[in-house]
């Protein structure tokens, strides 16, 4: 008879975790006995939305400069950019277009692509598991701290989010009972998820994890079916593989350097600071949940499922583990391992009737999901700690702005030159309108270290006049150096976490 995924509720077994001592037979109700529809599930979803989109709507927070970047690419549709796939910057010029270059309107698809992820970790856990599984799933997904943080900003992994679980779900059917129509469907959400993100790869390892550990899944591999998904995912991926090809690789070589294998092994310390952000991320009751899924199957979790979950996460965790042990990882590049781990760790607590962690788990998301969320409204105003710095990081841009558009007309110059990624990419957003030329500073423009430097270079070999602005004191380099007047040194906000006597330089270059 074929093996099928089980829809059985999670049974009561003892109760052995810390969390939650045994409970006497009849002594109380078991937690969320019932069985909450997906009503009021939509309910609550809606909420979440509701408050976040309010969020952006106050917050005074301007573009991260990241964000400036993508929606400056966006100004600029192609099928690749120098660090990301393309996806991220057609989803801003579409937003923007309907509403306008405001923050609001650049970050507005975050929230919504989240509340969309929500539902397909719905019909994922309710596939695997059971209805009452899935509802919260889909809201411990929702309200966790991470996904809170992640709708705040507009980030290529977002989208990335959509398209991995999108995949993840077409694959559960597709294992079931493997087609043509599920093998396109799969495919299609691999390569729109690599438009994203490349990370979107990792489903590959990850399906042949999930291969060696389930013989459906294994005979899945053999169906033609399969075959088409990767055709069609390579095929959609295929204009950005030939932008590359003709821009040098330029994001295949942002990637390796990302990468930075050398020198720092073993980074102890950089490990467990990393497995601490995927703690925070989920909330600390799931992620202990998880990892006791990933050491043994408790009473009242299936085998297959367990295993669906771990193959589509672990192997995540485990190479971006990997390498912050060889180098250094940031918190977000193990985002695709969360929306598998949000579905086991819900079935684990739910199993193992974890009622006080499941208190916790929503206490902490309800605190974070008003806590940041509203945060931007204090950009600005909370300038220290923890908090002060990573608002910091959001204030002053426009300011900084409108003082490098005044030295321009001072000096009578219509090309101002930044130095750096980050402040070029700001720059171009904040002084969109403006009748300014705005160039990136390049010293090789046939060896560029970003996008502006590629697409928009100024070098030592072109004229002038210009203004050259650099975010720090700063001495120009002997290839401009005779040609360059200090116009003014002045004092900056634009990256409040180092000190407020920051400065900046303005030079004009003749």
């Amino acid at each position: 008879m074929q093996q099928r995924w089980s829809k059985t509720s999670p049974v009561n077994a003892p109760l052995s975790s810390i969390l939650q001592p045994a409970a006497r037979s009849g002594e109380r109700r078991s937690l969320l006995a019932a069985e909450p529809g997906v009503a009021l599930l939509s309910v609550l979803l809606v909420s979440i939305l509701a408050i976040r989109i309010a969020g952006l709507a106050l917050s005074n927070a301007e573009l991260f400069y990241d964000e400036a970047q993508y929606w400056a690419w966006a100004q600029e549709p192609a099928f690749g950019y120098y660090t990301k796939p393309p996806l991220i910057a057609w989803l801003i010029g579409a937003t923007t277009a309907l509403c306008g270059d405001s923050p609001f309107c650049v970050r507005l698809p975050s929230p919504l692509m989240h509340f969309a992820i929500s539902f397909v970790i719905y019909a994922l856990a309710a596939k695997l598991h059971s209805r009452k599984i899935a509802f919260w799933a889909a809201l411990t997904y929702a309200a966790m701290p991470g996904t809170s943080i992640s709708a705040t900003l507009m980030s290529t992994d977002v989208p990335l989010l959509l398209f991995w679980s999108l995949a993840l779900l077409a694959l559960v059917y597709h294992v079931e009972r493997p087609s043509l129509a599920l093998g396109f469907a799969l495919g299609a959400a691999i390569g729109l998820g690599l438009n994203a993100k490349y990370a979107m790869g990792f489903l590959i390892p990850c399906y042949a994890a999930y291969a060696i550990v389930s013989a459906k899944a294994r005979a899945s591999l053999r169906h033609p079916g399969t075959w088409a998904g990767l055709i069609v995912a390579l095929l959609l991926i295929a204009p950005n593989l030939l932008w590359n090809a003709s821009h040098q690789f330029a994001t295949f070589e942002h990637t390796r350097e990302n990468a930075d294998w050398g020198g720092r092994f073993p980074n102890i310390l950089g490990l467990l600071a990393f497995v601490g952000t995927q703690a925070a991320i989920i909330g600390p009751v799931p992620f202990a949940a998880f990892v006791l899924a990933s050491i043994r199957r408790p009473a009242g979790v299936e085998e297959e499922p367990r295993r669906f979950h771990l193959a589509m996460s672990l192997p995540v965790f485990a190479a971006i583990c990997g390498q912050a042990l060889i180098s250094k990882a940031n918190g977000n590049w193990a985002a695709t391992g969360f929306p598998a781990a949000v579905v086991l760790a819900t079935a684990i607590m739910l199993a193992l009737e974890w009622r006080r962690g499941m208190i916790i788990t929503m206490a902490i998301s309800a605190g974070a999901l008003i806590g940041v969320t509203f945060a931007g409204s204090f950009a600005g105003t909370i300038t220290s700690g923890p908090i002060g710095g990573e608002l910091g990081k959001m204030v002053g841009w426009g300011d900084f702005a409108a003082k490098v558009r005044n030295l321009a007309a001072v000096n009578g110059v219509k090309t101002v030159v930044f130095w750096g990624r980050g402040l070029t990419a700001s720059m171009i957003y904040e002084l969109r309108g403006s009748d300014l030329e705005i160039r990136a500073y390049a010293a090789d423009p046939n060896a560029p270290t970003d996008h502006f430097e590629m697409t928009r270079p100024w070098s030592p070999a072109d004229g002038g006049p210009v203004l050259l602005v650099y975010a720090g004191k700063y001495q120009p380099p002997a290839a401009i150096a005779a040609r360059a007047t200090l116009v003014e040194q002045f004092k900056t906000e634009i990256f409040i976490t180092r000190g407020a006597d920051w400065m900046a330089s303005a030079y004009r270059i003749d």
